[in-house]
């Protein structure tokens, strides 16, 4: 889910593995080689806290490290387009 729910309130923000999706295709489910083509990792920290993260539940942050569901905040992105779209803030 991403965008807006019915409620009208921002829903969550996308995943790693939203993005992984999003470059592989929808399947059953993915590997790490599915991971090395999006270039992106499967494990990471949470730039804020250093929680272990994998790539379902590791946040995109525009700061262009990774965060967990408690860290994101409004620093996420809302969809895959504005991901790819956008440069990390240190870029």
């Amino acid at each position: 889910m991403t965008g807006s729910d019915r409620d009208g309130m921002s829903a969550r923000p996308i995943t790693i593995l939203d993005y992984v999706r999003a470059v592989t295709g929808e399947k059953p489910s993915y590997t790490g080689e599915d991971h090395y083509q999006a270039g992106v990792g499967i494990l990471g920290g949470c730039e804020i806290c250093h929680a272990t993260i994998a790539s379902y539940n590791a946040y995109p942050a525009r700061s262009g490290f990774w965060r967990c569901a408690d860290c994101i905040g409004e620093a996420g992105y809302a969809t895959v387009a504005d991901f790819t779209a956008t440069p990390p803030a240190d870029a």
